[in-house]
C-alpha cells in the first residue's frame, strides 16, 4: 500500500518512522514513494520460511555467507530503502560488525507476492535490486505456484524465467550447487 506518492527521500521515510503511530510498522522506499509494508499472512509466512530454511542450511553448511529474514534493511545505492522477504549476502562482502542497515544490495533478494503489492511493484522491486548489484531476484507467486527468476542483462535489461512448481530454482553463480524444487517452497495443497 502506497502511504505517500511523490518524490520522497530517506530523510522523509526516517521521519515518518519516528512519528510515534508508526512505531510497530515497516516502510520501504521505492522510486521516490513511500510504501508501507503490511502484516503478513500465514501462507506469505510459510513460504518465507520455507526459503529461508532451504537457504539458511546450504549457506550454513557450506559457510558462504549469511541469510536474512524479512527484517533487514537495505539502502541502495539508487536511493531507494528496501526489504527483501529473504536475503543473502556472501562472506566475502560482508564486513563485522553486522549494520544496522547494509549500505549495498545482497548477492541474492527474495520477494513473495502480497495481496497488496502489484505485479508493476513487484518488478519495479526487483529492478531496483539489479541495478543496485544483487545478481539475482527471486519473485514467488503463491496463488499460482511459481517463481520468477530474475536477472539483469549485460545491455541493462531483465531477463524473467518462470519456474514452476515441477521446476526447480538452482542457486547458479551466486550459489553454485544449490537447487530447490519449487514444490517445497509452497505448503502442500489440500486434495480436491
Amino acid at each position: 500500500m502506497v502511504i505517500r506518492e511523490g518524490r520522497f527521500t530517506r530523510d522523509d521515510l526516517h521521519a515518518l518512522y519516528d512519528q510515534p503511530e508508526n512505531a510497530e510498522k515497516q516502510f520501504e522506499l521505492l522510486n521516490g514513494e513511500i510504501i508501507e509494508v503490511p502484516s503478513a499472512s500465514p501462507i506469505h509466512n510459510a513460504i518465507v520460511a520455507a526459503i529461508f530454511y532451504f537457504l539458511y542450511g546450504f549457506v550454513r553448511s557450506h559457510q558462504l555467507g549469511l541469510v536474512f529474514g524479512d527484517s533487514t534493511t537495505y539502502l541502495l545505492p539508487n536511493g531507494d530503502e528496501l526489504i527483501p522477504d529473504v536475503s543473502f549476502i556472501s562472506k566475502e562482502r560482508q564486513g563485522w560488525p553486522l549494520p544496522k542497515a547494509f549500505e549495498y544490495a545482497p548477492d541474492l533478494a527474495v520477494e513473495v507476492a502480497s495481496p497488496s503489492n502489484s505485479e508493476r511493484q513487484l518488478l519495479d522491486k526487483a529492478e531496483s535490486f539489479l541495478v543496485s548489484g544483487t545478481k539475482i531476484v527471486w519473485l514467488v507467486f503463491s496463488e499460482t505456484r511459481s517463481i520468477y527468476v530474475c536477472r539483469r542483462n549485460a545491455d541493462g535489461s531483465l531477463t524473467l524465467r518462470k519456474v514452476t512448481a515441477d521446476g526447480a530454482l538452482d542457486g547458479e553463480d551466486v550459489l553454485p550447487g544449490f537447487t530447490l524444487p519449487v514444490r517445497d517452497v509452497f505448503p502442500p495443497q489440500e486434495p480436491a
